[in-house]
């Protein structure tokens, strides 16, 4: 019997390691790189239709939250935003109006998650970067307050000592 050499199997790992080494750090999604991960509480467009109603988008994948009953379905869907935020989207669409019930104590929400596509002279700035950026006064011109006048004319000021003189006759 023949002994072989182990240089063949050895390649062979190397090339099939190589491979699963190359589709772990190759993204799902080609936009995911273009749009990195939001921060806590950003903001999420949430459309009930099956298209988003903006013109240009990205789709970046699917969200699913699964929550028990006693949380709430307005919890729950925040979660599905938070979700959103994590996956660097500011749209999410196609979620159905009522909660998934696929038991007795749970709900779950599901909805596709996207991101309004960057124009050349956006420079990849978010629409939360521009509101931090934009300080109250920049926020339009500043218009005084006008007083409103009386809609009587005023009278003689009452006394302060209640209307007594000093004599302490009414007066």
């Amino acid at each position: 019997m023949p002994i072989r050499s182990p240089a063949p199997l050895l390649l062979m790992s190397l090339l099939v390691l190589q491979g699963l080494a190359t589709c772990a750090t190759t993204p799902a999604n080609p936009n995911a790189a273009k749009y990195p991960p939001r921060g806590k509480g950003c903001k999420v467009r949430v459309f009930y239709a099956a298209a988003p109603e903006v013109k240009e988008w990205d789709d970046l994948g699917m969200a699913s939250v699964d929550c028990y009953l006693d949380v709430g379905a307005v919890q729950c869907l925040s979660r599905l935003r938070a979700e959103a935020c994590r996956m660097g989207g500011d749209i999410l669409y196609d979620v159905p109006k009522k909660a998934l019930r696929p038991t007795d104590q749970g709900m779950s929400y599901r909805g596709h998650v996207a991101h309004t596509r960057l124009k050349p002279d956006d420079k990849g700035k978010d629409d939360e970067a521009d509101s931090k950026d934009q300080s109250p006064a920049d926020s339009g011109p500043v218009e005084p307050i006008v007083p409103i006048a009386p809609s009587s004319p005023p009278g003689p000021a009452p006394a302060a000592d209640g209307g007594i003189r000093a004599d302490g006759a009414a007066g």
